[in-house]
């Protein structure tokens, strides 16, 4: 799988060079608001690089976050390993130093991802579409020449893919569920009886009584935050079952890392 040669706590970078040859270019992550036509009530779309990042772990890519989050960026590119430089306004320069040296604290984890399925990739825009969507509702998924599902350019609807692949393998054996939060994306890696997630919040607010269900019985977790606002991030309600384990996370700011021990 492609996924097994991305390497550990790699740092986003600023760019500060002008030859962009090189790179492959990420979009600035954040939220849309979309009108419903069906009612009057708006509808989120996350921009989120996590699907691009899997896609080609290997390439270097980079992110012009001017007027962005540039601490939503950095979490995309630390919570995938991939090699990111970002391009800065000069009064984001302390957002930047703030984050670089919460990722710098953060201690080494596993890496490798841990998924449900495999998917074979075409190289097609619809096939990159249905990863996107994967993505977007934290299904692992791995990609491999010989995936347990070929992704092609027959394929015209990407959310219909996702759903078809989704009531295939069933939430109840999903490795990771999150509740509440639409804005909230998760990444989760996995060697032996350690887990390492990453959880990037897209939204302007912090999510409060964000709950999770993972796959397997864990006994210990810690959960290192970057924090705004001023809000502590604390677990709660913590539930271990034979083949399950939930909690709640009362708020989370703009990215976390939370590690399991079973």
């Amino acid at each position: 799988m492609i996924w097994l040669g991305v390497a550990a706590a790699v740092l986003p970078v600023l760019f500060t060079g002008t030859d962009t040859a090189g790179y492959q270019k990420a979009m600035a992550p954040g939220v849309r608001y979309r009108m419903n036509m069906a009612s009057a009530t708006s509808s989120p779309w996350v921009d989120s690089n996590l699907w691009r990042y899997q896609r080609k772990p290997q390439a270097s890519y980079l992110c012009d976050t001017k007027g962005k989050s540039v601490v939503v960026a950095m979490a995309e590119g630390y919570a995938t390993g991939v090699k990111l430089a970002l391009q800065i306004a000069p009064e984001q320069q302390g957002e930047y130093d703030k984050m670089a040296a919460f990722l710098k604290q953060i201690p080494d984890g596993p890496v490798k991802p841990w998924v449900n399925f495999t998917v074979s990739d075409d190289g097609s825009f619809q096939a990159g579409e249905v990863m996107n969507m994967l993505s977007r509702r934290s299904i692992g998924y791995g990609i491999g020449a010989k995936g347990d599902y070929a992704l092609s350019a027959k394929m015209t609807n990407a959310y219909e893919a996702m759903q078809e692949m989704r009531e295939k393998l069933g939430d109840e054996r999903r490795v990771l569920r999150l509740f509440g939060s639409e804005l909230t994306l998760a990444v989760a890696a996995r060697e032996g009886a350690r887990v390492r997630i990453h959880l990037v919040n897209y939204g302007q607010r912090p999510v409060e009584h964000l709950r999770l269900r993972v796959q397997g019985a864990f006994r210990e977790a810690n959960m290192k935050a970057y924090l705004y606002g001023g809000l502590a991030t604390k677990l709660r309600d913590f539930e271990s079952g034979k083949d399950y384990t939930e909690f709640t996370l009362e708020s989370l700011g703009a990215y976390g890392v939370l590690d399991l021990a079973q």
